[in-house]
């Protein structure tokens, strides 16, 4: 008896083995459950006998001429629902979900970067006269931003220590820090140079990055890849500022544990490239002037941003500026993708295998954040981050976040600039 278990067991064990590699059910694998297309998209969807579209946008149009698969494109944004008959009984269905296509300029070039705080922020103390500083007394701290003095709203060091040289007494700092607004009474004894908070303040962070992409559409322009914070502190600066042309005047290579840094400098003598408006985690934005941006040699044809879910591990292609103001292609390979519904930073991960960029900078390199990333003729994110431990390697942001990049409220990783000098105040 046991010996005709063991066969009957034997037996269907090599029946279901067989079963899993019959057609019907090697094509029921190739069934998916969602599918994400834009308006330029044609998308090839597995078929079987009982193939049928429920609902659909008005302007989808389906070619039936493939033996198994359906060739599907719709030129109006929506949803599609897709029912299949599996072994011509169970059904299977599929959803499409249908985004408007976005088109926009892939940049690529080295940006001067000059990023002001909404009012000077605090990133030292100090000791007055009387051996302490006031303004630590009163439990100000590393990071806050001074808004105004006594109701009088300050921006920068200069007005701040303007503000505060013929005060006597106390004085009221309204200060910012994170997202709350607070006012601190500090008693400001007065000096032989006037009053003093006993703190070192910053106003200002300038950098170089590389511009990701410019919207035809709206005039919007997207760079970095990843929110600026201050040098001392670590915390994002929440400001405005401008974007000037820059020029790359050499590479310091990356090592292992010594991430490199490219080497530029402002030019001076060319206008604003754009308005700065925001600080973000998925890097900086605002307007940008076309007609300066032409004058560098940049802007080419637009092509389409990539949904997330169109991104996957493959070759690819960074456009970024090694020297002077030329913007070249270099080979990468996407390694992984994150399956991100949602706003996220830290989308992929990135290999340099291009030789002339691995001879010349080891790999990813500081000042190379926000060079875009192309796959499959489509933008699909932005270069942020190296790994420290290898620089050939990186994190990057789908493009399609910095398109949509607000309503965002995740801790976001930042990358300090280099800073203005701190002024005693």
């Amino acid at each position: 008896m046991a010996g005709w278990l063991r066969a009957l067991k034997f037996a269907s064990l090599i029946a279901v083995t067989l079963a899993c590699f019959a057609p019907p059910v090697r094509h029921l694998e190739t069934l998916p459950t969602n599918i994400d297309m834009t308006t330029d998209d044609d998308i090839l969807v597995p078929r079987t006998s009982g193939f049928r579209i429920i609902h659909s946008p008005e302007q989808t149009r389906s070619d039936f001429s493939h033996p198994t698969f359906v060739d599907l494109s719709s030129q109006q944004p929506g949803e599609v629902d897709i029912q299949n008959r599996v072994f011509g009984l169970i059904p299977w269905h599929t959803h499409v979900h249908v985004e408007q296509a976005e088109r926009v300029i892939v940049g690529g070039q080295a940006v001067g970067i000059r990023l002001s705080s909404m009012g000077p922020i605090v990133v030292g103390f100090h000791r007055t006269s009387d051996g302490s500083s006031p303004a630590a007394n009163a439990h100000v701290e590393i990071g806050d931003m001074i808004l105004s003095v006594d109701k009088h709203p300050v921006r920068t060091a200069t007005e701040l220590q303007q503000a505060i040289r013929d005060k006597r007494g106390s004085i009221v700092l309204t200060i910012q820090r994170g997202q709350r607004k607070r006012d601190v009474v500090v008693p400001c004894p007065a000096t032989a140079n006037g009053s003093q908070l006993g703190i070192y303040v910053r106003d200002k962070t300038v950098g170089v990055g590389t511009l990701t992409f410019y919207n035809p559409q709206t005039g919007a322009f997207a760079a970095l890849g990843h929110m600026i914070s201050d040098v001392d502190t670590g915390r994002p600066i929440v400001g405005q500022g401008a974007m000037y042309p820059a020029v790359i005047t050499g590479v310091q290579a990356g090592k292992i544990g010594e991430p490199g840094e490219k080497k530029g400098m402002f030019v001076h003598s060319s206008r604003e490239l754009g308005h700065i408006a925001e600080n973000t985690p998925y890097g900086i934005f605002g307007k940008l002037d076309v007609a300066a941006c032409h004058a560098t040699g940049g802007l080419r044809e637009p092509i389409p941003v990539a949904l997330p879910t169109q991104v996957h591990p493959g070759p690819a292609v960074i456009y970024t500026v090694l020297h002077g103001q030329k913007v070249e292609p270099f080979q990468v390979r996407i390694e992984n993708t994150s399956r991100q519904r949602t706003p996220s930073t830290k989308s992929l991960i990135l290999r340099v295998t291009d030789p002339r960029l691995l001879s010349t900078a080891g790999g990813i390199v500081q000042g190379m954040s926000g060079s875009p990333i192309v796959q499959d003729g489509k933008l699909v994110g932005a270069v942020t981050h190296v790994f420290v431990s290898d620089p050939t390697r990186g994190y990057g942001v789908y493009a399609y976040w910095m398109l949509h990049h607000t309503g965002h409220d995740e801790e976001p990783a930042s990358t300090a600039l280099t800073s203005g000098p701190a002024k005693a105040v």
